[in-house]
């Protein structure tokens, strides 16, 4: 039976576990914002029925920086659209315990897109979320400017995203989406377009912002190095339809600035999440 959408918040059940090759201890310890419980989604296409996801179980916590990572088609992206309520018609239970007091959104979603109007200047494609939410134009556009400042585009209030590099559209995006104040940031492949140096300096720019506004976040990639480099832990997905083939800690210092990373602890993190993966790239690829 379909659910329904999981903008509602609910409280957690404290049996709830999550389920993957690795027991998911750490769903027993801290707070647990988010849990999927047997969640499956079937899309129908001309050809018939696809199934994107099965029985996905997961609990990421209160705060946590968490990644999802798989092939491509794995159904990634439509695990993130049900937690953000764009896709409400799927089987299973999430529970979202989130809430924020003045009744805005909860979750906030970037996408690899950036999704900013072309017609809006920096400042009011940032502060464009408050305005729905009624906030006042002074309160939201200085909120908006405090956030354009820390991530380096202050100068570039009144430009239009023609006048903006792919990085700096895409600041643009995670600045609104932390103007927003949601509880939960969704992430889907926010850089995966990216040149490699614009990517490193958004992923500091991204885990720095975290680390001071400590939002639960659900990141999206197909790169495992940006997977362990951001994440304290991380979500290995099988290939269509996606299911949680294993959950595994990132036991790594912050702040994990290139070159504070342990090399050796990096390299054998990596190897162990690419063991898990590539037999999972391969049937995406002979699909």
């Amino acid at each position: 039976m379909d659910r329904e959408p999981p903008n509602a918040v609910t409280e957690p059940d404290s049996t709830a576990t999550a389920t993957a090759e690795s027991v998911d201890e750490a769903s027993a310890t801290g707070s647990a914002c988010i849990r999927a419980r047997g969640v499956g989604k079937r899309y129908t296409t001309r050809s018939g029925e696809v199934e994107a996801l099965t029985d996905v179980d997961l609990t990421i916590q209160d705060q946590e920086f968490f990644c999802l990572l798989g092939p491509s088609g794995c159904g990634k992206s439509t695990f993130l659209r049900i937690l953000s309520g764009l896709v409400s018609e799927y089987t299973g239970e999430i529970e979202i315990s989130a809430a924020r007091a003045d009744g805005g959104s909860v979750t906030n979603m970037v996408f690899q897109e950036h999704g900013i109007f072309p017609w809006k200047t920096v400042l009011d494609n940032v502060a464009f979320g408050l305005k729905m939410d009624g906030v006042g134009k002074q309160q939201r556009y200085e909120r908006a400017r405090a956030y354009l400042e820390k991530v380096d585009l202050a100068e570039f209030a009144d430009a239009y995203p023609h006048q903006l590099s792919g990085g700096m559209k895409q600041r643009v995006a995670i600045a609104r989406a932390f103007t927003n104040d949601p509880e939960i940031l969704l992430m889907d492949e926010p850089f995966g377009v990216l040149d490699a140096q614009t990517k490193r300096n958004l992923q500091t720019e991204l885990l720095s912002l975290w680390s001071e506004t400590k939002k639960t976040v659900v990141y999206v990639t197909h790169d495992i190095e940006e997977a362990i480099t951001l994440g304290d832990r991380l979500a290995v997905m099988t290939a269509r339809p996606g299911g949680v083939k294993a959950v595994l800690d990132i036991d790594l210092p912050r702040p994990r600035t290139r070159g504070a990373i342990p090399t050796d602890e990096f390299t054998t993190l990596r190897e162990r999440v690419w063991e898990l993966l590539s037999d999972e790239v391969q049937q995406s690829v002979e699909r």
